[in-house]
């Protein structure tokens, strides 16, 4: 679930600025809470011989649609602690975890729209996984390992940035 924090950016910028080691440290708790999520997703993600045949490499193929390398989609999942650019809202994320390979895109989120789907009734078959989560955060591996953590990773990350906040301030009052 995402969370609105305002001013999360100008906080980062300012520990850059005015208190490295906090800025240093900031990106390492959260990551702390985000590593969790992504080794529990990689564990969701099946292995070569748990997907259809037709889904995997191919010698000489000219097809269009991804193939499915477990090695490769295993090590696609990963996280940032990175601001990312705003939306077309004007929102950023702060922290966030992610999939980078196509085949991995489309393991995440096969059946969200057609749960009938032959596809998606064959691979069910072969390998079965649940999808968990709720309408656009649903999924088979990082939005079920999300959805798994309970909100332990949210809240840690929030907690990382107002501890970060709350360390700069009480660095900054000037006693006198």
């Amino acid at each position: 679930m995402p969370a609105s924090v305002k001013g999360a950016v100008a906080l980062r910028k300012s520990l850059r600025q005015f208190t490295p080691d906090l800025a240093k440290a900031l990106p390492k708790e959260m990551a702390a809470a985000l590593k969790p999520i992504t080794k529990t997703a990689k564990g969701y993600l099946p292995d070569d011989g748990q997907v259809l045949s037709g889904w995997l490499a191919r010698d000489n193929s000219q097809a269009r649609f991804p193939a499915y390398r477990a090695r490769l989609v295993k090590a696609g999942v990963g996280y940032k602690t990175t601001p990312s650019k705003p939306n077309r809202s004007g929102f950023r994320s702060l922290a966030r975890v992610f999939n980078k390979t196509a085949a991995g895109a489309i393991y995440e989120t096969m059946g969200r729209k057609t749960p009938q789907s032959r596809f998606v009734q064959n691979q069910t078959g072969k390998y079965s996984s649940q999808m968990k989560g709720k309408e656009k955060m649903e999924g088979r591996a990082l939005f079920r390992a999300y959805d798994e953590n309970n909100g332990n990773a949210r809240e840690a990350v929030l907690a990382a940035i107002e501890g970060a906040a709350k360390k700069l301030n009480a660095r900054a009052t000037v006693r006198g």
